[in-house]
């Protein structure tokens, strides 16, 4: 009786992460498509006793995904330095010259890390 109890109390887990399984499992070449990934593992899930269907599994992977949950996300690197980027650069105390000099991943670091420029030169204060 003691291991039924136990079965019951078994942590679910949550339909955002079996989503984001079935994704990378795509991903790694095991499926053509995500709701294939999805309905394979619907099956699995069946005997565990929960109804599951595939447009719950990509409400639930988007929803996640939306309130910025701990999904495997790339960061991306733009390939120029972007009017935001410039601006967030100027707060930095960083010039229209010492920006025109900057890769764009440079930029981002500098953005990422909030590093403060040191020695602003002597036209920072003024309309560039």
């Amino acid at each position: 009786m003691e291991e039924k109890l136990f079965k019951s109390d078994k942590k679910k887990e949550p339909l955002w992460k079996i989503a984001q399984n079935c994704r990378l499992k795509k991903n790694n070449g095991e499926y053509d498509t995500y709701r294939d990934a999805y309905k394979a593992s619907i099956k699995k899930i069946k005997s565990d006793n929960r109804i599951i269907t595939v447009k719950s599994l990509e409400a639930a992977y988007h929803k996640a995904k939306t309130k910025k949950k701990k999904i495997n996300r790339t960061v991306s690197i733009p390939i120029m330095i972007t009017q935001e980027m410039r601006m967030r650069l100027k707060g930095l105390k960083y010039s229209s010259y010492d920006i025109r000099y900057l890769t764009p991943q440079k930029a981002n670091d500098i953005i990422q890390n909030q590093v403060v420029n040191r020695s602003p030169s002597l036209n920072h204060g003024r309309n560039q």
